[in-house]
């Protein structure tokens, strides 16, 4: 009776180095208003410096450009690397006291609660650059230039100025670079004549553990999107080592302009439109899973007294409703096991989105539970949770079977749950019918006028109804 309701279900699924003197003249003209630009290329030994750009933010990833950037930009960017050996007799305020951004896996919204890459960092608005800068040439102070870029900045453009180390290292058969990155763009307005904002972050990428076995450990700090309606100037200062050279402390001054109209402006600006081109041929148009929580949380699986609550976090980020009751049900032989699975699921979950991690989240359950219940019957909490998600089906070996081999995509998986629940409104069983007509209901999915009680002619007619109402049938599709 339900065999076209069951067919609809399963509809086709898509599934010059520079002396110190004269590098401090040079940064001193830029900084006070000169717009003539250096070329941009690698200086010294020990780092070289580039800028990348992308639609979106450091944290949404790189996203598809809809539009041409035809019109003026609304800010000019200049960013300035200093090397120094020592930390300078400079007081700003602390970075930590201004990020928005930490991870914390027990907090429901991501927040860094403690920015180990950047202890003692600095950062602070400059109201006197010459100040500032005689300041950081103060005795004992060694500093050098090392990189520099200008860039042009419209709605929803990011720019990503970025001093890496040129010697890497091998870390599990890749070359690896530490990286101090200074990103800075400007959000999309929510409305017309909004006023122009701009957002700044620091990306840290740096090794640890260098006397046994390198790792590299990233950060991500973003202060709090600002207003610019004149020429601001910031400073940071950050801790830094290269593997090669004698800089401990790294220097960045950060000059952010309205556009104004000038042939070195204008040049700017057509730079950055044909870098901004270019990376969209680099870049995939999709939303990368660039979430500092989400992929701390995922190296937290391995670790006793997390695995839990990472897994429970990571579940509730991504909508993975299966993982989390499970994660929070589970004893710990089963818990451990579904941490290692899902680790082994998520290698590359840095170029997934955060509806296909939770996805991956989901049938790495499943399949655990599947596999499980094969040897012997699930415990009553592993049970119920799967009731919870999979109704009458859960009960049966034959629907999770048929389950199992439908889990291409979530849409598949969702589709092939409601088949099976909609031909358990058939069963001669009350009790299955009741169970998969109640999980249907809580879902808006119910045949309307189907009473799982009520004698077998009533049930037919309801469910010949149903196979005839359009509306009913794109509800279960969507």
């Amino acid at each position: 009776m339900t065999a076209k309701l069951c067919q609809l279900c399963l509809w086709p699924l898509r599934p010059s180095r520079w002396s110190i003197l004269s590098g401090l003249a040079v940064g001193l003209l830029l900084l006070s208003g000169c717009q003539s630009r250096l070329p941009l290329k690698p200086a010294g030994p020990d780092t070289a410096f580039n800028m990348r750009y992308q639609f979106g933010t450091p944290l949404s990833g790189p996203q598809a450009m809809h539009r041409k950037l035809a019109a003026a930009p609304d800010l000019m960017v200049h960013v300035q690397f200093i090397k120094l050996n020592q930390w300078p007799k400079v007081h700003l305020s602390s970075l930590a006291s201004q990020s928005t951004i930490t991870i914390n896996n027990a907090a429901s919204r991501p927040t860094m609660a403690f920015p180990a890459l950047s202890i003692g960092a600095q950062f602070a608005n400059v109201n006197s650059v010459a100040t500032w800068a005689a300041l950081l040439h103060s005795a004992g102070v060694t500093a050098t230039p090392c990189g520099q870029g200008s860039a042009a900045l419209w709605p929803g453009v990011a720019v990503a100025m970025r001093l890496t180390d040129a010697h890497g290292l091998k870390v599990h058969g890749k070359n690896m670079h530490q990286l101090l990155a200074l990103w800075v763009w400007q959000p999309l307005a929510a409305k017309a004549m909004a006023p122009v904002m701009a957002g700044l972050a620091f990306e840290i990428k740096r090794f640890q553990n260098l006397s046994t076995h390198p790792v590299v450990s990233g950060q991500m700090q973003v202060v709090p999107e600002r207003l610019f309606t004149a020429t601001t100037t910031y400073a940071a200062i950050l801790p830094f080592h290269f593997l090669s050279g004698k800089s401990r402390v790294l220097a960045i001054l950060i000059t952010i302009r309205p556009w104004t109209h000038s042939l070195q402006n204008l040049a700017i600006a057509r730079q950055s439109r044909r870098g901004i081109a270019a990376a969209q041929h680099v870049h995939p148009a999709v939303q990368l899973l660039n979430r500092p929580d989400l992929m701390v949380a995922l190296g937290h699986l391995g670790k006793p007294g997390v695995t839990r609550a990472s897994l429970v976090y990571l579940a509730g980020q991504t909508r993975a409703r299966l993982t989390q009751d499970v994660a929070v049900a589970a004893q710990s032989p089963v818990l451990q096991a579904l941490a290692k699975a899902v680790t082994a699921n998520t290698v590359h979950a840095q170029f997934m989105t955060v509806a296909q991690l939770g996805w991956a989240l989901d049938k790495t359950t499943y399949l655990l539970l599947y596999q499980m219940q094969k040897t012997k019957p699930l415990g009553l909490r592993l049970s119920v949770a799967l009731g919870l998600h999979l109704g009458e089906a859960a009960w049966h070996v034959s629907s999770l079977d048929e389950i199992a081999r439908n889990l291409e995509s979530r849409r598949a998986y969702r589709l092939r749950i409601i088949k099976e629940n909609l031909m358990y409104l058939e069963d001669s069983s009350p009790g299955a019918r009741l169970t998969a007509f109640n999980w249907l209901n809580r879902r808006h999915l119910a045949p309307a006028g189907y009473n799982p009680l009520a004698g077998n002619r009533a049930r037919n007619s309801a469910l010949n109804k149903a196979e005839n109402n359009a509306a009913y049938l794109r509800r279960l599709q969507q």
